[in-house]
C-alpha cells in the first residue's frame, strides 16, 4: 500500500513466465506497435508515444534535455520533493530552473504562474514543469488551464504524470501537453523499467533545432527520431536494447486497464481514496492534504514523529502490509499510504484500515 510500486495484477506477472522476445523482428515490433497504441488512449493523445527503459526521474531529465538549453530559463511549479527534483535536474545540465512556489499540500494556480512569468522577457521557447499528482504530499492538480495559458505564450509544456496515469484523468492534448511522462508500476499496474512518454511533434521538432548540443547520447530525442524513422523497418524502433519482458507486462496491465475501462477505472481510484481518508480519520488521524487538491492515488496523514516508524515496521511485521513515510522536510511528520492499480480496492483499503487500527492502539 505505498505510492509505487504497485502491486501488478497475476496476469501481468504471468507476463514475466513466458518466452522472452528478442527487441527487434516483427513479432517485436508488433508488440511495441500494439503497446503504445494503447498507451496513447491512456495518455489522452494522439501524439507519438515512446517507451523509454529508463525509471521516471529519468524521462523528466530527457524532457530537461532536449528542451532547455544551457543557460536558460525553464519554469518549475514546485509543491513537493519531486517537483522539486526537476529543479535539481534542470540546474543539473545548466539550465536555470526558476521555482514557482506552492504551500506544501496545495498546487500551482493560474494566478501564481501568471505572476511568475510577467517577469520574464521572452517566453517563446521556454518550458513549464508541472508534476500532477506529487506524492510526497498528496496533492493532485489539473494544468490544463496552466498549461493552456503557457502555450499562447509560445512555451513548452511539461506533465510529470508518473503517479496519476492509470488511475486518474489524463487528457494530454486538451491540456496541450507537449511532453507528458507516464510510469509503468504505480496506478497502470505493471512493472517498474519500461517507462511510457508522449510527445508532440513540437518537441520532436526543438529537438531537431538542437541536434548537436543536446548533452545526452541516450537521451537525445534525436536519437529516438532516427531509428523510428530508419531501424522500424527491420523491427527496432529505439536506438538501444529493450527490456521487452518488461513491455510486454505493461502491455498486459494496459490492456486490462482500457478493458476495465479508463472512466470505470477513475472511479474505482476516486472511491478507494475516498474510503481511505474516511477511515484514517475515523481513526483519530488528520489528513495533511488540502481537501482542494485531494490525490485519487495517495493518501496522506498527520503522524507522531515519536510512534511513526515503529507504525510502519509493525504494520509490516504483523500484517504484512507496507505503507511509507514521510520525504523530505516531513520525515516523520506523515504516512503516505498509497491506492494504485490492485490496491485501489474496497478489501485492500478495508485490511489496511483494520491493521492501522490495530497498531495504532500499541504505539501511541
Amino acid at each position: 500500500m505505498i505510492p509505487g510500486p504497485s502491486e501488478p495484477e497475476p496476469e501481468v506477472l504471468a507476463e514475466l513466465s513466458l518466452p522472452i522476445l528478442p527487441h527487434y523482428g516483427a513479432a517485436w515490433m508488433s508488440a511495441y506497435k500494439e503497446t503504445t497504441e494503447m498507451l496513447q488512449k491512456v495518455f489522452g493523445t494522439k501524439n507519438e508515444v515512446i517507451i523509454v527503459p529508463i525509471p521516471g526521474q529519468l524521462a523528466v531529465e530527457m524532457a530537461a534535455v532536449n528542451l532547455v538549453a544551457k543557460g536558460e530559463e525553464a519554469f518549475v511549479c514546485v509543491n513537493g520533493l519531486f517537483s522539486n527534483s526537476i529543479i535539481e535536474a534542470i540546474n543539473a545540465i545548466g539550465g536555470k530552473a526558476v521555482a514557482i512556489q506552492s504551500n506544501l499540500g496545495t498546487g500551482p494556480t493560474l494566478d501564481q504562474v501568471k505572476s511568475a512569468l510577467d517577469g520574464a522577457k521572452d517566453l517563446s521557447g521556454k518550458s513549464i514543469f508541472v508534476v500532477q499528482n506529487e506524492t510526497s504530499t498528496g496533492a493532485a492538480v489539473n494544468p490544463g488551464e496552466i498549461f493552456r495559458y503557457c502555450k499562447k505564450k509560445g512555451m513548452f509544456t511539461v506533465l510529470d504524470a508518473i503517479s496519476a496515469i492509470g488511475g486518474m484523468e489524463l487528457k494530454t492534448d486538451e491540456w496541450d501537453v507537449d511532453f507528458s511522462i507516464g510510469y509503468s508500476s504505480k496506478a497502470l499496474g505493471g512493472v517498474n523499467g519500461a517507462d511510457p512518454v508522449a510527445i508532440s511533434k513540437d518537441v520532436w521538432d526543438r529537438a531537431l533545432l538542437r541536434k548537436g548540443k543536446i548533452h545526452s547520447t541516450f537521451l537525445d530525442l534525436n536519437s529516438w527520431r532516427e531509428a523510428i524513422d530508419v531501424d522500424s523497418s527491420w523491427g527496432h524502433p529505439h536506438p538501444t536494447s529493450m527490456p521487452t519482458s518488461l513491455i510486454m507486462a505493461l502491455r498486459k496491465a494496459v490492456s486490462m486497464a482500457l478493458e476495465e475501462g479508463l472512466e470505470k477505472r477513475y472511479r474505482r481510484h476516486a472511491q478507494a481514496a475516498k474510503e481511505l481518508r474516511g477511515g484514517l480519520e475515523a481513526l483519530g488521524l488528520e489528513i495533511f492534504t488540502d481537501p482542494k487538491y485531494y490525490s485519487n492515488t495517495v493518501s496522506v496523514a498527520k503522524v507522531e514523529a515519536a510512534w511513526d516508524l515503529e507504525l510502519r515496521n509493525r504494520l509490516v511485521k504483523d500484517y504484512n502490509i507496507m505503507i511509507a513515510g514521510g520525504l523530505g522536510t516531513l520525515k516523520g511528520q506523515v504516512v503516505r499510504v498509497g491506492h494504485m492499480g490492485r490496491s485501489a480496492r474496497h478489501e485492500n483499503i478495508e485490511m489496511t484500515l483494520a491493521a492501522l487500527g490495530s497498531v495504532l492502539k500499541q504505539v501511541r
